[in-house]
């Protein structure tokens, strides 16, 4: 007890406790990619800096930033992807953080069906990220969901009459938002964990004072929810640089695994680690002071 009178409170803050929980319950991955990923790691940075002269036997010779300088300055085509993974991630991550929001909000609500209804929202993670879905559809999911969806919305007795400039830019715009739907399952999962834990109490408390449904949205929803958004978006971001449909990390594949340049394409991928790191760091910053935190 203080010279107030009150009560001092001993241990972890509910805040600390949580990300306790949070480090214990993914501990074993870390410590499992510490162990899987170090020595990889460890080799693609030393790629990066040398020339491999005798793959054999494992003879380098010194490069220094050589093939750093070719991508940034000696290489349009990097660059053009570069552009490209930018510009896809910067459309599709506000549209899947907006359509799982949107999608959890419903699915929370008290209606028949609802768990089937959640099983179908996650289903595409379930298949379109697995062996099952690429051997079904002969490696080739998004491009055929893709196709599929722009049929059924864009039929070709409509196309005839918008001309091939209109018809290629609904096409284009439509693949966006098809793969965008395709790739929000883990978000809207983790939307509706957010939304499960945001008191009753508040909501009861709004329609008492007469709140209406956007109101309730705005002032209590949206700020609950503001940790579980922070997550979101970093984890959209980390999911668009390392799908397999990204154009830049093909691009970096096919040059070492392909044209067999292991040390360019090596140098190639930490610049593209770097820039993501980069990115969400500046988003995380970002995004902290917006974020709603429950204290104890």
């Amino acid at each position: 007890m203080n010279r107030s009178g009150k009560v001092k409170r001993k241990g972890l803050s509910l805040e600390k406790r949580e990300a306790l929980y949070g480090f214990l319950f993914i501990s074993p991955w870390i410590i499992g990619g510490l162990l899987l990923l170090m020595f990889p790691i460890f080799r693609s940075l030393q790629l990066s800096v040398h020339n491999i002269t005798n793959i054999a036997d494992w003879e380098l010779e010194w490069a220094g930033l050589e093939h750093f300088k070719k991508a940034i300055f000696g290489d349009a085509i990097y660059f053009e992807y570069y552009l490209d993974t930018v510009k896809s991630m910067m459309i599709q991550i506000p549209l899947i953080n907006v359509f799982a929001l949107t999608v959890a909000v419903f699915l929370n609500r008290r209606f028949a069906g609802r768990t089937m209804f959640r099983l179908l929202f996650f289903l595409p993670v379930l298949l379109g990220t697995g062996f099952i879905m690429q051997q079904l559809m002969g490696q080739k999911v998004d491009q055929e969901t893709m196709e599929v969806a722009r049929k059924v919305l864009l039929p070709q007795e409509v196309t005839i009459y918008l001309g091939p400039k209109i018809t290629n830019w609904i096409s284009e715009f439509l693949n966006v938002i098809t793969t965008a739907l395709w790739k929000s399952g883990v978000q809207i999962v983790i939307y509706l964990a957010g939304l499960q834990g945001v008191s009753r109490q508040l909501y009861e408390a709004a329609r008492v004072d007469s709140a209406t449904e956007w109101e309730t949205f705005w002032l209590i929803t949206l700020p609950m929810v503001t940790p579980m958004m922070q997550l979101n978006l970093i984890y959209s971001v980390v999911d668009s640089f390392s799908d397999e449909s990204n154009s830049l990390l093909a691009y970096i594949v096919r040059q070492g695994f392909v044209a067999n340049k292991f040390e360019y394409s090596s140098a190639m991928g930490w610049l593209f680690f770097v820039f993501a790191i980069i990115l969400i760091v500046a988003l995380f910053l970002i995004t902290q002071r917006f974020v709603n935190r429950v204290k104890e």
